[in-house]
This record gives C-alpha cells, structure tokens and sequence, in this order.
C-alpha cells in the first residue's frame, strides 16, 4: 500500500534549495541587492525614505541595521532579522512577497558569511550604480566582432545538392551556434514558396501566379537577389515596413485617452510621410533625427516652407501620437495634460532605446538601473513644447503650411467677401423702411405720426420709449419691424417681396462664396512645436521630479539628458540651450546624440526589429525591453555585428534586407524536424523558417488582392469605419464609392483607437497602449467565426467567384483550377483538383433542392462563392 506524500512546507522547501545550491557562493552585489532593490528600496533607502532607520542598499548598510539593530549577523541566517521577516511574509509589507527561491538566496548568502565582491563605498552620494548594473549586455559599446568561419550547409529544395553557405555574415554566425548544438540547418525551401515569403516579408502582398510561374522558371544565379531588388523598388513597399514603424511609434488618428476619443483630422499626413520615408530609403539616423526634431531644423516661425521642411516638420507627428485627452472635458485636466507627457517618454524610450523607462516616473526601475531622474530628465526634453502648466491642446498645436503670399491673397479674398456679405446690409435696411411705411398705413391718420415716431424709436434706440409708446407698441406689434433676414423674410411674405429677399440673399452669399473658394487651401500639420519658437520671449518651463509621480508635490529641477547608465561618471545633459536656434535646441542635441554611432542601444534595437519581422522572432525576443526583464540575446555576436553593419553603410534599411534575405538562414524551410525540436523546441537557433501567420492587414489586403477588389490608391485621408447594423465597426463609409475607395490598402484604413476594424481586430491589430512593441498572434475562435460568417467574407467570396467566372467559363475544372491558382499562387493537384470538382457538385445539388427565389444567383455560381470562401478561409491561405 502508498503512503499518501505529505505536501512540503514552505520552511521544508526552502530548505531544500540552499541545500542543491550550496556549492555557489552568493554575493551582495550580484544575487541579493537585486531582490531588495526590486521589493525592499521603496521603504528602506530610495528617497531619502528609511523606515525604522534602515537602508538595505548597501551590505554595510544591512550590518548597521536600524532602530531595532542590525539586519543581518553573517553565517546566521536565523539570527538575522531581514531573513525571519522575508521568510514569515512580515515583509515587504507594500509589495508582493518574495519567492521562495529569493528567500532561500537571502538564506544561503548569509549562511555563506554575506559576502561582496568589492569593498562598499562609505556612503552614497546621488546614485549609487554596482559594476554588476554597469556590466549589463546591452549597455556595453557596440562592437563590430570577427565573422565565425562555419559553414551552413543546406540542401537544395530543386537539386537535392548540398550547398555551403558560408559568405553571408549571418549564416557565419548562425552556423556557427547550430554547430555548437550538433543541429543541422533545414533544406532550402521551394522556389514557389521563396516567392511568396518574399512578398508578404516586403510588401505585404501575395505575388500573382505568373509572377510565380515566372520567378520558378527563372534559373539565372542571381535571380534570387534580382527579385529582392525589384520588390525593394515598389511603392508598396513603404506601405508594409511603413505599417511596422507605425505601430512602434502608437500611430493613431484619433485621441484616445479618454470615450470621447476625438479624430486627429491631419495625423495621415504624419503616416504618408514614414511610407515616403520607407520607399526613398532615408537614412535611418536621419528619419530619427526629422522625427525627434524636425522643427529645429527648418526656419521658425514656419514660413514660406520648401516640400523638404515641410516634411521636417511633418516628421515631428511622431511626437505627437500619445493619447491626448486635453482637449475634451475631464475630471482632472492637469492629469490628462501631464499624461500626454508621461505616455510620450515612454513610446520614446520604448521604440529608440529598448527599456521601460516609463516604470520610473514614480520611483526607481525595481530591476533595472534607470533611476527616476532618468525618467524626468527625458521628460525635460519635451517640456518646453508640452509645458503643462501653459497648456496648448490638440487644436491650438495645429501649424499652417501657407506661405506668406498665400496667406495675404487669403486674407484679400476673405475681405473682398466680407465686403460682398456687407451689400446686404444696406438693402435689409431699404426693405425694412418700406415694409413699416407699409404697415404704418394700417394706423388711422391721427395716430399715425405717433405711431411713426415710437416705432422709429424702437428700431433705433428703445431706451428712449416713453411708458406709454411702448405700451402703444405691445399693443400694435406689426410696427416692431426688425432688420434682421429672418425676421424681414416674414414681414415680405405678407407683402409679396419675399422672392425678391431670398433672390438677393442667395445671390449675395453665392458672390460670398465665390470668393471664399478662391482662397489657397489652408493645409495643417500635427506637428510638435516649442512656443519659443513662435516669437515671444517665452520663459522655459522648469522640469522638476515628481516625488513619488505626484505632481502636487514637486522636488528638484533636472537637466535634460540621457539615462545615467549609459555613462554613470559623467552623464550625457543637454543643458545649455542653444541660442543659435529659435529653439531650445535639446531635442535635436539628443537626437544627434542617439545617432553619432556611439549610443549602445539605438542601432541593437533597430536591427532587432528589423530582424523580428523577417523571422518571426528576435534575437531579442522582447523588443522593447533590453533589460533584466528580457530576454537576453540568442545571438549577441550577431546582434552586434548588424548594428555595426547598419551603421557603417548610412543606416540603410533596404541594406539590411537584403543582407538578411539573401542569407541561407532566411531561405530555409520551415517544416518541423523532431531531431532539432529536442535540442531546440523554440527555434531559438534559426534551424529552419519560423512559419508566419499573416498579420491583421496584410491577410485583408491578401483577400482583396485575390478577389480584384483592391483599391491601390496611396496616401491621403483615412478610409474611415463606422458601426453597422449590428454594431460591429467595419471599414468604408455606409454607401459605397464608385471608386472603392472602402478597400485601400489596410494601411490607410482610420485607426480609431477606441474604433477597431473588427476584421482586423480579430486577428490582433496592434494595441496602442501607449504603442506597440510586439504583436500577439492568437489562436481564438472569433478568428474563425470572422472567416465563416462575416458580411465581408462573404460579400469577397462573391467577388472571388465572378472574377473565376470571368476567367474559367463554365468548365468546372478550369473554374477550380482557376480560383485554387489565385487563392496560392500555385496550381492544385490531381487530387485537390478532384476534392473540389467534388464539392462543387455536392454544395450546388444542395442548393438546387431548397425553393429558389426569383432572381437569385445560379446554384452552381452559389456553390463556386463557397469554394471561394472556404480557399480564404484555409490554413494554407
């Protein structure tokens, strides 16, 4: 008989831990200070705050103890106050407790004698940063290392030759890690598939079948390399790596923040300008710089702006793409106002340097060495253009693009009009005579010079009514004759000129208008401007830390600078203003500052991105955290040597791509291997393709493609979505265009955050919150409902089908063949020729045998629009 196992306490399992882990020697710096800077500095050092008298950021600290006596008696564990605190859960009292495995380390490091690695400072003066924090991967300069010579090898998908793959730098560094797991990399993946993957990577499209007819004929050497230059050279290009700039940077076109949710009428001009910025291939140190401080680089005030500074001036959009509540009613406007920049800091330091600067504002990072002040003193950066405490909302930061002689021929048109609009004045005031000597005849002879005067009084100065001619008035009130249009046109009617006024009006405001028509169209810009910059004497705000995030309770001023991390002995500021500029110039220090090829971060989490979206995956697969949160580097020689490699060849992205799609690595296959999953389950090595699932956008543009319907026109206004009848948010207005316009390109759908498209919310477009670092890609089951069910795959469907129609005739084997070949690019089989031949006959007999109402579509016609859905609806799709 089993004795039931007695489940372990938690003192039992803590003391198993220490005694696994007993041969590691722990120390303060690497292994304890950094659970008690996550759950223990809050209270006992961070600020100044040290309750009971203790700070725990120093061991010396610890030995010293507080009001009660010291924290920690080395070599005894249960003597030691910090231990039996943690371990009861008396402590930390504001925070989730520790884990068990924390508490054990706490427990064996002081067993161990509490022990450092260096001798401590006596005291710490501003902020104290360990070696440890120093050493951090991602904080190190980035250097260019030496290209391992391993060999990828790989099968070829045509020939069944083994081919060395060894002059792509990637494949060097790649190889070199399968080498090390004894993992051999994957067989090239088939001509037909290449293509495709190369079109949905670049475009985001699916190639036509003879595109890929053509590229699988196509035996020169080079045709590979050639099919990635043209597919680089197309302006839908932009509009896919466009899309993924976008969601890094919390793109929107509305506001956000708050239901009301306001439209951002001019936002698209900020979206047109990375897709143009993508296409050209803007150096990315300069598209970064434009960005950041595009204004500062152009005269101030905007005037007289050539297309290039007016795209400078555009490019600052991406400042402005934090949800902004400020301009809609709220319960605490200076929250909504401070909010704007708080959200701002964090879609900066998320997208340009990888850390989650944002976990500062309140306190220190609790596991990373970004101190509060770093938080505030990015802030700084923005302040002067967000200053809270002189607020400008939405619509006052709205900037003219007019020149200045289109502005004076507006300003001339405008008063000729208002001039035009003046006529009629003079003529309500004619009308309004004649019709009260009208009315005036109504009165006998003897009263009429009375009533002539008190009504005369009335239409100009009522003050000087005697009581008795305003009671004659009350009593006579078609003598109150007023001079307004709406007022006469009444008094008309009854006398036969009402004609005659509204005539006169229509043709006075069609004058009016005329001329209003004439004016040069005022376009504006959501850009991000400093007050400064508008010819006032502005006085610069003054950024201060929050103690505790609390703007009510302001501490000391900060400098606009750089993390303190990235040189802790002599901090990167941006104080002195430059006084060459109409600005304050900080903004464009600190971008020329991230761009000099120097900066740590900046070009690792570029590339990083780069690489995610070619693989599926990063090689850091957190992109938008590099610190001890993360995940570290897969390959962190080749990280590197991209970063250098992008840097050194004018920060081109189109660089990149071709370095990484010309690699063996990308041509790989992607079918699964169980010898590599059991070294490898998570592909972590790149041992073959990740399979990708079409994003949000790119699976709707697909289906549009592939029915005919997609509408290519670029740029410009938002395709805007609505709630139809069944208060789903769909896409394009409630009448259709004659110019379909409602299926653009996905991309120039509106992005109305409190608004998603639910064909493409369902298959998790991105989530602004502030922005989007990584997308999710599930697996639920709204996904295939959407497929089965929704009016637009079904209305597709019917276009699918009529476009089969068009091309196939009425043999059913040409109509399946022919809708199979659209739907993948490729011809079906013998067998899948003869599973769809079969499903037609079935699905159309079906529909035969129900009541067929007068005017409804063929059953065969029905049964082909059913095919069709279910070829978009498939996996393969």
């Amino acid at each position: 008989m089993l004795t039931p196992v007695k489940p372990l306490t938690t003192t039992a399992f803590l003391l198993v831990i220490p005694a696994v882990c007993s041969a590691v020697e722990l120390t303060f710096e690497k292994d304890i200070r950094p659970i008690l800077k996550t759950h223990c500095f809050q209270c006992h050092g961070e600020d100044g705050h040290t309750k009971g008298d203790l700070d725990v950021r120093l061991k010396r600290f610890l030995d010293k103890g507080g009001e009660s006596g010291p924290a920690i008696i080395a070599g005894k564990p249960h003597e030691s106050p910090l231990f039996e605190m943690v371990k009861s859960g008396e402590m930390p009292k504001v925070d989730k407790k520790l884990k068990p495995v924390e508490i054990a380390k706490i427990e064996q490091w002081i067993a161990q004698g509490a022990k450092t690695v260096r001798p401590e400072p006596e005291k710490i003066v501003g902020h104290y940063i360990t070696e440890e924090e120093r050493g951090w991967w991602a904080f190190q300069a980035i250097r260019k290392p030496r290209v391992p010579s391993a060999q990828f090898s790989v099968r070829s998908a045509q020939s069944g030759e083994v081919m060395r793959r060894g002059a792509n730098a990637i494949d060097g560094f790649v190889g070199a890690k399968l080498e090390a797991a004894t993992v051999a990399p994957s067989p090239e993946a088939d001509r037909a598939t290449l293509i495709r993957r190369a079109y949905f990577d670049l475009l985001g499209l699916p190639p036509t079948h003879e595109q890929v007819a053509a590229f699988v004929r196509d035996q020169r050497p080079d045709a590979w390399a050639r099919l990635i230059d043209d597919l680089l050279k197309s302006p839908h290009y932009g509009e896919r790596w466009g899309r993924h700039w976008l969601d890094v940077v919390s793109y929107a076109d509305s506001e956000g923040y708050n239901d009301e949710d306001a439209p951002r009428d001019t936002a698209w001009r900020y979206r047109d300008y990375v897709i143009r910025a993508i296409n050209g291939d803007k150096p990315f140190d300069e598209f970064l710089r434009e960005q950041l401080a595009g204004d500062e680089m152009i005269p101030m005030p905007p005037k007289d702006l050539t297309k290039e500074q007016q795209e400078k001036l555009i490019a600052t959009g991406f400042l402005r793409m934090a949800p902004d509540g400020s301009g809609t009613r709220n319960d605490d406007p200076d929250l909504a106002k401070n909010a704007v920049l708080t959200e701002t800091v964090k879609i900066v330091s998320s997208s340009l340097l990888g850390l989650t600067v944002g976990c500062a504002e309140c306190h220190d990072h609790r596991y990373d060495p970004i101190q509060q002040v770093d938080f505030y003193k990015l802030r700084a950066l923005f302040e002067p253009g967000m200053d809270w405490k002189k607020w400008r909302d939405p619509r006052q930061r709205e900037i003219s693009l007019l020149t200045e002689k289109e502005k004076t021929e507006s300003n001339e048109l405008e008063t000729k009009a208002k001039a035009v609009e003046a006529e009629v004045q003079p003529k309500l005031d004619e009308l309004q005579a004649w019709i009260f000597e009208q009315e005036l005849k109504k009165i006998s002879e003897d009263k009429r010079a009375y009533a002539q005067e008190a009504g005369l009084l009335w239409r100009k100065d009522r003050t000087k009514l005697t009581p008795e001619q305003a009671k004659y008035l009350e009593d006579h009130p078609f003598l109150k004759v007023g001079n307004s249009a709406g007022i006469l046109n009444l008094f008309a009617a009854t006398f036969g000129r009402q004609q005659e006024l509204a005539d006169f009006l229509a043709e006075n405001a069609a004058r009016a208008t005329a001329l209003r028509a004439q004016k040069p169209k005022n376009e504006t810009v959501r850009a991000f401007g400093e007050p400064i910059a508008y010819g006032g004497k502005t006085t610069l705000p003054v950024t201060q830390v929050f103690m505790r995030g609390n703007r009510n309770t302001p501490g000391p001023a900060v400098n606009p600078g750089d993390l303190i991390i990235l040189n802790p002995d002599k901090p990167v500021e941006f104080a002195a203003d430059d006084r060459d500029l109409p600005t304050t110039g900080r903004r464009l220090a600190f971008a020329k500052h991230l761009t000099n090829g120097q900066h740590p971060l900046l070009a690792r989490v570029l590339v990083n991105r780069f690489w995610l979206h070619h693989f599926g995956r990063g090689l850091v697969n957190t992109p938008g955290d590099f610190g001890t949160q993360g995940e570290r580097p897969s390959h962190p020689e080749l990280l590197d040597w991209l970063a250098a490699e992008f840097m050194e060849n004018g920060w081109s992205l189109k660089h990149l791509h071709r370095l990484m799609m010309n690699s063996a690595t990308y041509r790989q296959g992607s079918a699964r291997r169980p010898d590599a999953e059991r070294v490898d389950a998570g592909n972590a090595l790149y041992w073959r393709m990740n399979v990708h699932r079409l994003d949000a956008e790119t699976l709707r543009d697909s289906i549009l493609a592939t029915t005919g319907g997609l509408n290519m026109q670029p740029f410009g206004s938002p395709v805007p979505v609505r709630e139809d009848d069944n208060a789903q948010v769909v896409v394009g207005m409630e009448k259709p265009t004659a110019e379909g316009l409602e299926y653009r390109r996905s991309v120039y759908v509106m992005q109305r955050r409190s608004m998603p498209a639910y064909q493409l919310a369902a298959f998790d477009s991105p989530q602004m919150e502030p922005n989007c670092e990584l997308r999710n890609v599930s697996t639920v089951a709204p996904q295939s409902l959407l497929m089965l069910n929704s009016a637009f795959l079904v209305d597709q469907s019917r276009s699918f089908a009529q476009r089969v129609l068009k091309q196939a005739g009425a043999d059913a084997r040409t109509r399946v063949t022919t809708a199979w070949t659209l739907a993948f690019g490729t011809p079906p089989s013998p067998v899948e020729i003869s599973d769809m031949e079969n499903y037609l006959t079935e699905q159309a007999a079906l529909l035969s045998s129900g009541a067929l109402k007068k005017g409804d579509p063929d059953p065969a016609e029905k049964a082909l629009a059913s095919l069709c859905q279910v070829l978009l609806g498939s996996n393969r799709f």
